[in-house]
């Protein structure tokens, strides 16, 4: 499949795409990243905070940029859930140094993109920007042509589409397929911490989720000291047109209309952040959550080089936080098998082979995290609907006699799964050894 000279093409120079072209880089392998905007530059706080796991933060430090967020994100290991009087009820654990390796860590998705923009200058990895992708001119059993929107040409001998849930290199592999509107928008601000009224004797830690008749009103900490928290809450809005919804995104007095509405169901920490909504009005945004179905898909049907993967090809619900997550996940998984297949040069091994191993891999991992997500939106409804599920319909925190109770989230085992992958195909004869590309759990 792939010789040294070869070179892989990545469509999107976000989070995912400057993953991929580091963990390319760190296997040997040629790769241009190619990105539509001028540069990475914006505000720190452009597009919020984001949620990293220890099965992200393993893989960027297997990437050597782990060392570079510390000091840079907000690191915690719980998020809780409270009653209507306010008294901690559950947590769910989004990372746990003990148990895995991490604490979970908030940082602007803005200071990740820049850190890794950075590694990439730093290591001689080719980021071309002003580069948007049109089409694909050809492609044949030894590569792909492709051309941008000025009229220019690539070719390459693997394309990656990592160009977000809007992929338009996924409208070549499933044509037809778009992204659906599910019904929630997530409307969330910035607010100081300080001004904040947490109440006394409620042993409030955060990141928390207040469960009222209303629904949940959430808080998370921003910035390294936790200095700042996302405030914020999710509702029922009808779809609209993307022109509509930049449009409302626009119109802030809009959205501090929706916030204040019905201010009198929430708890007062959740009155003192909505009161403090013009503080930081740049901070204000809403999020259309949507889904896409399950892809038959993740690779063109004849020649196989071109893929899709991250949020082209999954896009995860944000309720288990795990959507950079799983991109990384996407991106170690990939490119270690394509290295492998460079290494073994086994004619047991076939591309094809690999790519269907790779997508079943991966979707009965999405499937297993949309069953999770499932749980957890139920653990954000009003304790009174809770109570008509079954046991089966919510998550539980086993921790006191499970500590490792989402060691299958946490700890993928992917280089494991590969290396038996090909241990298979090859009938035991395997001459490389098992590549330990992430660091270990600390036990």
């Amino acid at each position: 499949m792939f010789e040294s000279t070869d070179r892989v093409a990545i469509i999107g120079g976000g989070i995912a795409g400057m993953a991929m072209a580091l963990a390319l880089h760190k296997l040997n392998i040629l790769c241009t990243v190619y990105e539509m905007r001028d540069s990475v530059v914006a505000p720190k706080t452009a597009g919020g905070a984001m949620m990293l796991s220890p099965n992200a933060l393993s893989i960027l430090d297997g990437l050597g940029v782990y060392p570079r967020l510390l000091g840079k994100g907000y690191p915690f290991e719980w998020t809780h859930y409270k009653n209507t009087d306010e008294d901690t009820v559950d947590r769910y654990p989004l990372g746990h140094e003990e148990a895995y390796g991490y604490k979970a860590m908030r940082i602007y998705r803005q200071e990740l993109l820049t850190i890794l923009c950075d590694v990439c200058n730093e290591r001689g990895v080719p980021i071309l920007f002003k580069k948007k992708f049109a089409r694909i001119i050809k492609e044949t059993e030894k590569g792909v042509e492709f051309e941008f929107a000025d009229g220019t040409t690539d070719s390459a001998a693997l394309l990656v589409g990592a160009e977000g849930i809007h992929s338009k290199v996924r409208s070549y592999i499933n044509p037809g397929v778009e992204p659906k509107y599910t019904g929630l928008t997530a409307l969330t601000w910035e607010t100081p911490t300080a001004h904040l009224r947490i109440p006394e004797g409620k042993n409030y830690a955060f990141p928390v989720a207040v469960l009222t008749a209303g629904g949940a009103f959430v808080l998370a900490p921003q910035r390294p000291d936790g200095s700042a928290m996302l405030a914020g809450t999710q509702f029922r809005l009808e779809d609209r047109s993307r022109e509509e919804w930049e449009r409302l995104l626009a119109d802030k007095q809009q959205l501090r209309d929706w916030a204040r509405e019905n201010m009198d169901v929430w708890p007062d920490i959740a009155r003192s952040a909505i009161e403090n909504i013009d503080l930081d009005p740049h901070t204000l945004n809403i999020w259309p959550f949507r889904a896409l179905p399950r892809l038959e898909r993740w690779a063109s049907p004849v020649h196989r080089r071109v893929v899709i993967l991250g949020d082209a090809a999954h896009a995860v619900p944000p309720t288990t936080g795990q959507g950079a997550s799983q991109a990384f996940e996407d991106v170690l998984s990939l490119c270690l098998l394509v290295a492998r297949l460079r290494e073994e040069r086994s004619p047991e091994m076939q591309w094809e082979d690999a790519l269907d191993f790779w997508q079943k891999l991966r979707q009965e991992r999405m499937d297993d995290l949309l069953e999770l997500t499932r749980r957890l939106n139920n653990k954000r409804l009003p304790l009174e609907k809770q109570a008509l599920l079954g046991k089966d319909d919510l998550w539980f925190d086993e921790s006191a006699t499970n500590p490792k109770q989402m060691a299958w989230l946490y700890l993928p085992q992917i280089e494991e799964s590969i290396d038996a992958w090909v241990r298979e195909k090859v009938g035991g004869r395997s001459t490389c050894p098992l590549r330990r590309f992430c660091p270990r759990d600390k036990n």
